[in-house]
């Protein structure tokens, strides 16, 4: 498999993603009856209300549908945060599977929608339109990934902020507290044998708006072997900055301003593009496909996204791993993400003493 082919296919992916997501969420009507909240195993227990929509669940089905049918060795390696059993507010209970029949998935969707044969095509002609961003990529085509990989898809990470759409800002530049910029679609690939990240994507889909109509901005990176290539270009910035949710102890945080935000992929991604200059979170509540596509990209860049307890206690960088089982996806020991490995000791010389590990 050449990396530049699974990076393009990514890539496009992500972007079928983003028009899907808006797609549904720019019809209110339709919007209403997609949501579903999250119970049992599913629900995050840090949040009180854990939604999932349609979007999330058509999104991550199309991405395993598309990227598997052009790696069909690989199929059975795409994993999604999100079960694939869907019931929309009518009680409606639906398998979402996608195949290359657009006549099914137009009936599929039929029911969902409480037969609205309109919207039900239209999201149809999304999940099978051809789409190429034409990303013009510099990695050689010689590159090669033989070993076995595994992809982790968070189909929208933020649902609650996508679901809600309320924006709120923060002091600082670039940085949104809420809102649709918060909600990423994530692709992240790793290798099996070392359990790291080698290629992540990372979408915005509501990044720009003109009028009412909104744009993606995608950013990617490869970190594989000595290979360390993204289209990241950073922001310089004179201030030095923490990101973080609002339930954090950062009262003793001296070395870093301290913002809040919504989404972990958002939060990710504004150290990413050099809006912040760390983002830590101490508490078990993200989750493998919340972290795999952005630690690419910072490992690409110098950085990496490594365990925040383990971290503190040997005051050295230890990160994140993907092992290929079935057991807890969840991130037990909190993380930190960063793109300077100095900012990361600053960050641990602040909170040692302040946070017991």
């Amino acid at each position: 498999m050449k990396a530049r082919e699974l990076l393009i296919a990514l890539i496009n992916a992500s972007e079928k993603a983003a028009n899907i997501a808006r797609k549904c969420r720019s019809n209110q009507h339709l919007f209403s009856l997609l949501i579903e909240e999250k119970t049992g195993d599913e629900k995050n227990d840090r949040f009180f209300h854990d939604f999932k929509t349609l979007a999330d669940v058509l999104i991550q089905e199309t991405i395993r549908y598309d990227v598997g049918s052009l790696f069909p060795c690989r199929k059975d390696s795409i994993k999604g945060e999100e079960s694939n059993k869907f019931e929309n507010v009518l009680g409606d209970k639906v398998i979402i599977e996608i195949d290359n029949n657009q006549e099914n998935t137009f009936e599929m969707l039929r029911k969902v929608l409480d037969n609205n044969d309109e919207a039900a095509k239209e999201l149809t002609n999304e999940i099978h339109k051809v789409v190429d961003t034409e990303e013009k990529l510099s990695i050689s085509d010689e590159v090669e990934i033989d070993f076995d990989i595994g992809i982790w898809i968070d189909p929208i990470d933020g649902t609650a902020e996508y679901i809600n759409g309320i924006d709120e800002l923060t002091e600082f530049p670039n940085i949104q507290k809420t809102g649709l910029q918060c909600a990423t679609v994530l692709i992240g690939v790793y290798d099996k044998s070392t359990e790291l990240p080698i290629i992540g994507v990372v979408c915005s889909p509501f990044a720009t708006k003109d009028d009412d109509n909104y744009d993606s901005k995608i950013f990617y990176g490869i970190s594989l072997n000595d290979i360390k290539y993204s289209n990241v270009q950073p922001r310089v910035k004179s201030r030095k900055i923490a990101i973080t949710s609002s339930s954090e102890v950062h009262s003793r945080c001296s070395s870093f301003e301290i913002s809040m935000a919504a989404g972990a992929g958002y939060k990710a991604l504004k150290v990413i593009e050099g809006d912040a200059d760390i983002y830590y979170l101490s508490k078990a509540s993200t989750f493998r496909w919340d972290t795999c596509a952005c630690q690419a990209i910072l490992r690409a860049l110098g950085g990496d996204i490594v365990e925040f307890k383990n971290s503190i206690i040997e005051k050295q960088p230890i990160p994140l791993k993907y092992p290929d089982n079935n057991e807890d996806k969840c991130n037990r020991n909190g993380l930190i993400a960063y793109r300077d490995v100095n900012d990361f000791y600053k960050l641990v010389g602040d909170l040692s003493d302040a946070i017991k590990v």
